[in-house]
């Protein structure tokens, strides 16, 4: 119930920002520079910010802060500040969402025992919101779009703000909080945290470094995020149901024959379906090795998304084409993934066979 509040108003943060920064802050004179900023805020700051969530969750409890609903809020509200005053305070509201929205998915999702499913749920708008942001603010639409959205924003909150009084999440029997028991040391647990982190880095230098022939115009580029957003669904469905190694070996094997015709349309958007099946596979299994630091967990991998954004946005190129970096970098991901788990063993949140 939570989740889907928190993933409508996951696509509207992401499209005022993308709004914001396309139509007014990219276009002003240190708009390179701003940009830069913008991505820093928004996604290497989700890390100290969910750690010290993570670190004061328990008095913040004790003084009857919902740490995940205050934080939605603080980031609604610094997010439509931002559109309108400076890209810092934009992606600082950007931020304070996600980690607020990903912690109170994360705590729905264990408790329900849903295994993963919301988690894909929760990530997949973001690429919606983003993609229509960039498309109106193309057209410049005027800031009457900002108003509008933060009206349709707050009504969200609003009927989310009453809905919460009437939702009471019970553990799951066999999904309780305790950490379940596992063979797997902390140096194991460790390694699996850097092979996902690898793994988002890859995924996002990937996302935004290959270009396909026949993305040219608005039809495609929107099957195309349609495919990322339910590639990023499918993941949590599918993991939930097979387990993330069958569906991590399956996904990116095929995602990289995918990319490798991806000239082709059908075949490429079918890469993009595969290829980020991934993205709640690597929250899920980070999310259990840390746990309960679901806050840093989830700013570490935003961390890593801002770090594969570095060599693009520097304009850092490989020699070789696009097809082959996605296919190079499917198969790099897939090794990384099976060896992470393998190391990492099942510990953490409930791991289905």
């Amino acid at each position: 119930m939570m989740c889907f509040f928190y993933s409508v108003l996951h696509m509207f943060v992401d499209g005022v920002c993308a709004y914001a920064m396309f139509g007014t802050y990219v276009l002003q004179e240190n708009g390179n520079f701003y940009l830069l900023l913008y991505n820093f805020c928004a996604f290497a700051l989700q890390m100290p910010i969910g750690a010290l969530f993570d670190i004061f969750a328990v008095k913040m409890k004790q003084a009857g802060w919902d740490i995940p609903f205050a934080a939605v809020a603080a980031g609604v509200l610094l997010t439509l500040t931002g559109a309108v005053t400076h890209p810092a305070v934009l992606g600082i509201g950007n931020a304070l969402f996600h980690v607020g929205g990903g912690l109170g998915t994360i705590r729905e999702d264990m408790l329900s025992g849903w295994h993963g499913r919301g988690l894909g749920v929760f990530v997949a708008p973001g690429a919606l919101g983003l993609f229509a942001g960039t498309w109106m603010a193309k057209y410049r639409l005027g800031t009457g779009v900002i108003a509008m959205a933060g009206s349709v924003m707050f009504c969200l909150y609003g009927v989310l703000f009453c809905v919460k009084k009437y939702v009471v999440l019970r553990p799951v029997k066999q999904f309780a909080y305790q950490r379940q028991k596992s063979a797997a040391s902390g140096s194991g647990r460790f390694c699996l945290a850097v092979c996902c982190f690898i793994v988002v880095i890859l995924r996002s230098y990937i996302g935004l470094a290959v270009a396909f022939p026949w993305k040219t115009t608005a039809l495609y580029g929107g099957a195309a995020v349609l495919a990322v957003t339910a590639g990023k669904v499918a993941g949590g469905f599918f993991a939930a149901r097979y387990g993330c190694p069958k569906t991590a070996l399956l996904s990116l094997a095929f995602a990289a024959a995918c990319y490798w015709y991806s000239p082709i349309c059908a075949v490429g958007l079918m890469a993009l379906f595969l290829f980020n099946m991934t993205m709640p596979m690597t929250l899920y299994l980070l999310v259990g090795a840390f746990h309960p630091m679901g806050g840093f967990a989830f700013g570490l991998l935003t961390f890593a998304l801002f770090l594969g954004y570095l060599p693009v946005y520097f304009g850092w190129k490989l020699c070789i084409g696009g097809t082959a970096i996605g296919c190079a970098g499917s198969i790099l991901s897939l090794l990384l993934l099976r060896f992470g788990m393998r190391k990492g063993g099942r510990d953490g949140f409930y791991f289905p066979d």
